[in-house]
């Protein structure tokens, strides 16, 4: 049985948002469920930075493996660019020092209400 790599699922989870965040905007337009041929300028945002922070990201997750592995991390999915803890508790924007910052689905803090992707917004 081959062992697990985490370096072939990491550009899987790229692409699994990206989908994820187009088929929710397909299902947020209140249309019939196919696939938008014209994204929301919103939601193009938030795809575009996806795009530019994955590969960030996957160089971050790379150096958390390598420099710690034995950390296991307190950070909720929801919140990639930033290490927000999961509920509870509950956090609000004047509870953190963090602003405008990429938040993905579910988003268990609610630090996006207009769900545009940007938490925190100023």
């Amino acid at each position: 049985m081959e062992s697990w790599n985490p370096h072939t699922w990491k550009p899987s989870l790229v692409v699994v948002i990206i989908g994820t965040i187009a088929l929710l905007a397909a299902a947020c337009s209140g249309d019939s469920p196919t696939i938008p041929t014209a994204v929301p300028p919103d939601m193009l945002q938030t795809l575009e930075r996806v795009l530019e922070t994955g590969p960030q990201l996957l160089q971050q997750l790379d150096n958390i493996e390598k420099y710690h592995p034995n950390l296991s991390s307190n950070c909720s999915s929801a919140y990639p660019e930033r290490c927000i803890p999961p509920p509870s508790p509950d956090l609000d924007c004047q509870d953190i020092t963090q602003r405008n910052f990429l938040v993905l689905p579910p988003d268990p803090h609610k630090f996006d209400p207009d769900k545009n992707g940007i938490g925190c917004e100023q």
